[in-house]
């Protein structure tokens, strides 16, 4: 029997799920007109059947009572997988809301193929988790036990970056030495490599991967920084705590502030014990105004609709100098002016990280940019100017090709898979 192969890039933000048509990788709609759909899930109420890609977070923009995921590819590698969380009245794990997720992409190609898939290529980051490599071996188990409940009995792992590499090299006329990078919602990866037409069709290429490199540094934590800096002091972040005898030095706790920003942990700050907690710290916050914000925002459990505008406003000054972040559904006619100047301030760090990694990655194969031939930049982030901006600082003389941000990764599976399997 002939295999039936699939391959799923199920990102941080975005996924994609592609087979072979005609001899060519081909990316599938899972919702019309979208061949990369967003790695969230939307719970209605009373129900545990979830809503998933655009139309989950237009159910929770539409304000549908329920339950809103995102960024679930961030429990992988963690104890976290294993953990219930409350969808409704039932408690469900992350292994099971990853499953329904992850199989809603696999009957898009079952439906398209007319069989039951049987063969499918993940992709998968360099690091899950940055300087945890005992993760990675944790994650693609976890992983295995995803497939296997969706009844698929052979599932392969290939890194991201270098299935952006061999989706490159499909274009590819002669022999170059290329560093791919792939910058995605939750990590940045990338590859020091040989590619060429003469190279592609090896069924060993270990020889031609010179280096590879992984980290957390995806465009969620661009986000996070943003809304940690510009943002969530006007939800009481940095004001001080007084106690009975006056102030003591303290402030709003971190940590509300950093599950806040982090997609698969907003839904902590959620549970009745914070509020509760939210409320005593709210007795005694110099700057209350500030804090009754916080405890709207956790109460109308906007913590989702807070990132995503953030994510929204982060897009605008792509190509404006200001945006408005409209908050009046926590406090009436509250508006919070966002800059461009703001955006790079909050991500000189992330930037100066991403700069590190380059030089990181050379360093490993003994080369510099010099030796280049191609630098191939994929992933949602490599769209905006300050991070294209920050690569080709790092690499001034370099050849920088911008590929499809979204979907380069999951057509380089698509190859790899067909490589691996039939």
């Amino acid at each position: 029997m002939q295999p039936v192969i699939a391959a799923i890039d199920f990102g941080t933000s975005n996924s994609t799920v592609g087979i072979m048509q005609g001899g060519q990788p081909v990316l599938l709609q899972p919702e019309t007109g979208k061949r990369a759909v967003p790695t969230a899930l939307f719970f209605p109420h009373g129900k545990t059947t979830p809503i998933p890609g655009f139309a989950a977070i237009q159910a929770y923009l539409g304000e549908d009572p329920g339950r809103f995921m995102r960024g679930l590819k961030g429990v992988l590698g963690t104890d976290l997988f294993n953990e219930s969380t409350q969808i409704g009245t039932q408690p469900v794990t992350f292994r099971e809301i990853i499953a329904s997720y992850i199989g809603w992409l696999v009957k898009t190609a079952e439906a398209e193929l007319g069989h039951p898939v049987t063969h499918l290529m993940l992709g998968r980051p360099v690091h899950f988790l940055t300087n945890q490599p005992e993760a990675d071996a944790i994650a693609e188990s976890q992983l295995r036990e995803v497939v296997a409940t969706l009844g698929i009995p052979h599932v392969a792992f290939m890194a991201e970056p270098l299935a952006a590499a061999y989706h490159y090299e499909h274009t590819l006329k002669q022999e170059e030495l290329a560093l791919i990078i792939d910058i995605g919602g939750g990590t940045a990866d990338f590859s020091l490599l040989r590619l060429g037409p003469k190279l592609k069709d090896k069924a060993d290429r270990t020889t031609d991967i010179l280096a590879t490199h992984g980290l957390r540094l995806g465009g969620a934590m661009i986000d996070q920084a943003f809304a940690m800096a510009h943002v969530m002091p006007t939800f009481g972040r940095g004001t001080e705590i007084a106690g009975p005898t006056g102030p003591k030095g303290l402030t709003v706790p971190e940590g509300y502030f950093t599950q806040l920003t982090t997609w698969h942990r907003i839904h902590r700050m959620y549970e009745r014990k914070t509020l509760q907690e939210v409320g005593g710290v709210l007795q005694e916050a110099l700057e209350p105004r500030k804090v009754e914000r916080l405890v709207t925002l956790l109460e109308e459990r906007g913590g989702h609709k807070l990132m995503l505008d953030i994510e929204g406003a982060k897009i605008t000054l792509s190509d404006a100098a200001e945006a408005l972040l409209n908050l009046g559904w926590i406090e009436r006619d509250l508006t919070l002016p966002l800059t461009a100047e703001a955006l790079a301030s909050a991500t000189q760090n992330w930037r100066n990280t991403l700069t590190d990694s380059i030089r990181h990655t050379l360093a490993q194969a003994n080369t510099t940019a010099e030796h280049l031939t191609t630098v191939f930049v994929t992933g949602g982030p490599s769209a905006m100017p300050l991070v294209q901006a920050t690569i080709r600082n790092a690499l001034p003389q370099s050849n920088i090709i911008l590929g499809d941000q979204l979907t380069s990764v999951g057509t380089g599976l698509v190859l790899a898979a067909h490589r691996h399997f039939a």
